[in-house]
């Protein structure tokens, strides 16, 4: 049986509220581990830091509109002709506006936050990021494009009026390229440096690499199966959408939170090592002969983690840079 509009809100703010209750405890260690499990004397990551709380004050403000939105529907406006289905179809109103705002914003906050990422571990070699750019301004223009039509449609229309789901499905489909190239291209970067690396030094990079596919696989599926239903006009794309806040910050948080604490880590470390956040390779594009010419590439972005002092001399020449903020690169 096929989710009323109605129903499809319910149980869109129930999950909603599951997963950010979820998302406020890995929001906690992230913060610990931002601020707190650093070593004396290093300063705080203020990049990271500020990206996980510009994403918890998102996600929280939209659930706090969307219980604003719920009482609206089925308490203030229940007896009003159309019930609270008429309610969640007027998508001029302005808890409508304010709640695809923060939706929209928090997307582009993660999707800007994984092509810095791309940039990052490709030693901030701009050319591998600009095809991602462009998708990403894109997302912007069509976020853009969304409110643009909210304001302007016509009241008795609904959500998949053909004027909106233009831009919706535009919007959704650049987020999704987005998030599979440069999550691609982050996994190729780590397992070329492994297979360089782990026949003379016996250290392993799988598991960080597996951990960057394990999260961007979960956001791009979650956004496939919101735009399949969409597409089939199900209401049900409500629970989706009211989703993809939280999981968004959720599997930023998580990164930071599985390295920092050592639950993800190079593997053959000593448990000291295992929280050591840097590894030097070769640049982007350097042959073999250049190797003694050792530039930095910078993995720093999946995890603010504080840094120990290296346990072995002879990992000089290699350090997998998750620990530094853009703003201390030399």
């Amino acid at each position: 049986m096929a989710f009323t509009k109605e129903e499809s809100k319910l149980a869109a703010i129930f999950v909603q509220t599951l997963l950010y209750g979820a998302y406020t405890v890995v929001f906690g260690m992230t913060y610990y581990v931002l601020v707190h499990k650093r070593p004396r004397g290093q300063r705080v990551k203020k990049m990271m830091l500020s990206i996980a709380i510009l994403m918890f004050v998102l996600a929280t403000m939209q659930v706090g509109v969307n219980y604003a939105r719920i009482i609206k529907a089925f308490v203030i406006f229940k007896d009003e002709p159309g019930g609270p289905g008429a309610f969640f179809d007027h998508l001029a109103e302005f808890t409508q506006l304010f709640g695809s705002t923060l939706y929209i914003a928090q997307t582009i906050v993660g999707d800007s936050v994984v092509v810095l990422r791309c940039y990052l571990v490709f030693g901030k070699n701009f050319s591998i990021v600009a095809f991602p750019i462009l998708l990403l301004l894109g997302s912007t223009v069509t976020g853009v494009g969304i409110e643009y039509t909210f304001a302007k449609i016509i009241p008795e229309a609904d959500i998949f009026v053909v004027q909106l789901s233009q831009w919706f499905v535009a919007f959704l489909s650049l987020t999704l390229a987005t998030n599979i190239i440069c999550t691609s291209l982050v996994a190729y970067r780590i397992w070329s440096i492994n297979r360089r690396v782990i026949s003379f030094s016996g250290h392993s990079l799988r598991p960080i690499m597996f951990l960057v596919i394990e999260s961007g696989a979960i956001y791009s599926v979650t956004l496939i199966t919101l735009l399949i239903l969409y597409e089939v006009e199900s209401w049900f794309q409500y629970v989706l959408i009211d989703a993809v806040s939280p999981i968004v910050g959720l599997v930023f948080s998580m990164i930071i939170v599985r390295i920092g604490l050592g639950l993800t880590h190079v593997n053959g470390q000593t448990e000291a090592f295992s929280q050591t956040s840097t590894m030097r390779v070769p640049a982007f594009g350097r042959t073999k002969e250049t190797l003694g010419r050792v530039d930095r590439v910078e993995l720093r972005s999946f995890s603010e983690a504080p840094t120990v002092e290296e346990s072995q001399s002879n990992m000089s020449a290699m350090k997998l840079d998750v620990g530094h903020d853009p703003s201390d690169s030399v």
